[in-house]
């Protein structure tokens, strides 16, 4: 009888609590202002909650090496446009604007000292509810996050200087439209260079001298959202078609250089056996049928690889391979091919295409 009582006890306090909290809601008691902030009690809450969650979630996430300096590169451009100002930088403190946020974002002097790089993999990957922080715009893109985790890593130490080579690289950009194209003409110079040439080492792909058709393609299917990337889709998104096609027209009338990493002589024979044949066994096609000089000058649409970086090569195949890359209207025909590919294959065929230095 008294754990009956007991029972219904609790079910009565359940509901009047309940019946109490939508009452308040209701009432619009609560001042939900931004200006009043948080108790310190909820502050601390709330932090201590998304500590736990944060090492929770992450548990199991393995850290790849992020000792290429290309990745601190690649990340850095995005940063600056679309994390410092909220967060400040080197060069800019943290806006006035947002320390008057509930809560504030966080500054990050400390955050070696506070997360390990595969709990800023998870927020960055995954954003933090109730604090504006977002989550990546394209959550397939491990890699790019993985970018930025080695970022913030580097970026309590970094100097001004350092930080100003790496976020704004070349800004002597020259005039292709005047006002808005040239505005974003200077964004896409920081990572590829008023050349299209990109950086020292492999931090970007090379794209100057690449085919216009092919650079639209691909900046409209970045704006869309078709071609899946957390730092161009919203650097492309900020123009509008006519712009998009500016900048395609710009960076194909430049120079096609080649890159000059190191390659493995084995892959390259490998990889023209698979450019120049293809592989029966597997219904792979020959990679010249389609990317070859007068393959490509039948279809601008396909794009140049002579000369590109492997790295840049190889990852893009193992994002076809993991649906996690997208791309224009004949992107399709590369998921078939990428889908029936080793990782040798695709390591073979992008040394290949890098040792090209033009087009045979």
């Amino acid at each position: 009888m008294r754990i009956v009582l007991t029972f219904r006890r609790l079910l009565l306090l359940s509901a009047f609590l309940a019946v109490g909290g939508l009452a308040v809601a209701w009432s619009g008691i609560f001042n939900v202002g931004a200006s009043g902030g948080h108790w310190k009690i909820t502050d601390w809450f709330l932090h201590w909650a998304m500590q736990n969650s944060v090492k929770t979630h992450s548990m199991n996430i393995e850290t790849p090496d992020l000792s290429n300096p290309g990745l601190v590169h690649r990340a850095a451009g995005h940063f600056q446009t679309g994390c410092s100002p909220c967060h400040g930088s080197p060069v800019e403190p943290q806006s006035p604007v947002m320390e008057h946020a509930t809560p504030p974002p966080p500054g990050l002097l400390n955050v070696n000292e506070k997360w390990e790089p595969k709990h800023l993999f998870w927020i960055v990957k995954h954003g933090v509810k109730f604090t504006g922080m977002p989550a990546w715009v394209a959550l397939e893109r491990d890699d790019e996050i993985w970018s930025m985790v080695a970022f913030l890593r580097e970026l309590p130490a970094m100097s001004t200087d350092r930080y100003r080579e790496l976020a704004f690289g070349d800004v002597t950009v020259a005039t292709i439209n005047g006002d808005r194209a040239d505005e974003l003409l200077a964004d896409c110079a920081r990572c590829h260079g008023r050349d299209g040439a990109g950086r020292a080492n492999d931090a970007f792909p090379i794209i100057g001298g690449q085919g216009e058709a092919y650079l639209l393609d691909a900046l409209r299917a970045y704006s869309t959202g078709d071609r899946k990337s957390g730092i161009m889709q919203p650097a492309a998104r900020r123009g509008g078609d006519a712009e998009l096609a500016v900048l395609a027209r710009y960076y194909a009338g430049q120079r096609r250089v080649t890159a000059n990493g190191p390659l493995n002589p084995a892959l390259v024979t490998k990889g023209e056996r698979i450019a120049r044949d293809g592989i029966a066994a597997k219904s792979v096609p020959s990679c010249l049928s389609c990317h070859g000089a007068a393959e490509r000058a039948r279809n601008p649409h396909f794009p140049n690889l002579d000369g590109q970086h492997a790295s840049y090569l190889e990852t893009q195949l193992l994002l076809w391979q993991k649906k996690a890359r997208g791309g224009g209207p004949y992107g399709h025909l590369m998921q078939a091919v990428a889908d029936r590919l080793s990782e040798n294959e695709i390591a073979a065929a992008a040394h290949y295409f890098a040792s090209r230095t033009g087009t045979r």
